[in-house]
C-alpha cells in the first residue's frame, strides 16, 4: 500500500501518539504534533482517508482516530524508527545472564523471565533442537536398599532424574546388569528410536525381573524430553494484558498446544519481527501482538524468545530489547554447548 508522505506523517503520527497516551488523536492534537501542519480542516480530511484505507478508526462519533492493526502493522514495518538499546536495558540483560550455570535448553526460559520483568509483559521461549536428543550417560546412584536416583543426560545438555523405589533390594550385581545394558543398548540412542518396541526388547534381554521397573522408568523420563518446546514467563502479566481470566485462559491454551506459537514464529522472515494477532489463524491472539527475534546455537538449538502484548506497546523499545536479548542468548548457548562437549 502506497501512502503519500503526508498520509504517512498523520498516520505516524496518530500512532505514535496513541501509543503514548492511549487517547483518540484528533486534528487538532495533530496540528501540535506534526511539524508545518496544515490546517485542521486538512488533516480532518486526510484522518477520513486513513480510516476508508483501514489504517485509521474512529471509536466514537465525536471522538479522534486510532489505528487499526493495518495501521500499527505499517507503522512497525514502514514509519516508525526503532531506538536503540538504552544502556539501562543493556545491563539489566547482561547481569542476568551473567555467569549462568545451567543446562542450554534453560538459558531461553531465564532470559524469558528477564524479559518479562524489564517489560511488564509476557514473555515467550521457544525451543528447537535440530535433531532427536541423543543419550550420552544414564547413572543410577543407590540411597537406600530398595530406593535409586536414576539420572540421565543428553548430548545437548538435558538432564533428567527421578527417585523411586525399586521393589527389591537392589545390589551391586542389579547395578552392573544396569550398566552394561545402558552401555550396550541406550549410550548414543536417539530418544526419537527408544519406542514401546524396542523397549520391550531391552526389557526382555534383561535378565531379571528386579531391573524392569528401572528400565520402564528411564523410558518414560527419555519420552518427556522434547525436540521442541513453548514457554511462557510471566503468566501475571498475560492476564493484566488481557484484562480477563477467559481471554488468558484462551491463550495459555493455546500456548500449551505449543505447534500454533511455533508455526506464528517460523513465519517471521527476519531475524527479528512484529507478528499481529490479526493476521494469524489463531483468534485468541486477535487484538495482541507478538515481538520476537530469533537465536540459534551451533546448527544443534534454534528457536525464538519474545514478548506478549496489546497492539498498544512501545515498538521502538521493546523491538531492540528483544532483539539484543536473543543476540546474547545464541552467544551465551553457543558457549555453554561447547562446555557440555567437553
Amino acid at each position: 500500500m502506497e501512502l503519500s508522505p503526508r498520509k504517512q506523517a498523520v498516520l505516524a503520527a496518530v500512532t505514535s501518539a496513541y501509543i503514548k497516551t492511549g487517547e483518540p488523536i484528533g486534528s487538532k492534537a495533530l496540528t501540535l504534533i506534526l511539524k508545518n501542519a496544515p490546517s485542521s480542516a486538512t488533516l480532518r480530511n486526510e484522518m477520513n482517508e486513513l480510516c476508508e484505507l483501514g489504517l485509521l478508526t474512529q471509536p466514537h462519533t465525536s471522538a479522534g482516530r486510532i489505528p487499526t492493526s493495518s495501521g500499527f502493522k505499517l507503522y512497525v514495518d514502514m514509519l516508525m524508527n526503532p531506538d536503540k538499546i538504552s544502556e539501562s536495558d543493556k545491563a539489566f540483560i547482561d547481569g542476568g545472564l551473567k555467569n549462568l550455570h545451567t543446562a542450554p535448553e534453560m538459558i531461553p526460559e531465564t532470559a524469558g523471565e528477564l524479559l518479562s520483568r524489564l517489560t511488564g509483559l509476557p514473555a515467550l521461549t521457544c525451543f528447537r533442537t535440530e535433531q532427536s536428543p541423543i543419550i550420552k550417560q544414564v547413572q543410577l546412584v543407590r540411597l537406600s536398599r530398595s530406593s535409586v536416583l536414576l539420572w540421565l543426560l543428553t548430548a545437548d545438555g538435558r538432564t533428567r532424574s527421578q527417585v523411586f523405589r525399586t521393589g527389591c533390594v537392589y545390589t551391586p550385581e542389579l547395578d552392573l546388569k544396569f550398566s552394561e545394558i545402558v552401555t550396550k543398548k541406550l549410550n548414543g540412542k536417539p530418544i526419537n528410536e527408544l519406542t514401546r518396541a524396542y523397549m520391550q526388547s531391552v526389557i526382555a534381554g534383561a535378565g531379571s525381573l528386579d531391573l524392569v521397573p528401572v528400565i520402564s522408568a528411564l523410558f518414560e523420563m527419555a519420552q518427556g524430553i522434547e525436540t521442541s518446546d513453548v514457554t511462557l514467563s510471566g503468566e501475571t502479566a498475560l492476564y493484566n494484558i488481557c484484562g480477563s481470566e477467559t481471554k488468558a485462559h484462551r491463550i495459555l491454551n493455546l500456548i500449551s498446544l505449543k505447534e500454533p506459537i511455533l508455526s506464528v514464529v517460523d513465519g517471521i522472515k527476519d531475524n527479528t519481527g512484529v507478528v499481529f494477532g490479526g493476521e494469524t489463524d489463531f483468534c485468541e491472539l486477535w487484538g495482541y501482538t507478538i515481538v520476537a527475534a530469533k537465536y540459534s546455537c551451533n546448527n544443534k538449538y534454534s528457536g525464538a524468545i519474545g514478548l506478549i502484548g496489546p497492539n498498544r506497546i512501545s515498538y521502538d523499545r521493546i523491538i531492540p530489547v528483544v532483539e539484543y536479548t536473543a543476540a546474547r542468548l545464541s552467544d551465551i548457548m553457543t558457549e555453554a554447548a561447547k562446555d557440555m562437549e567437553e
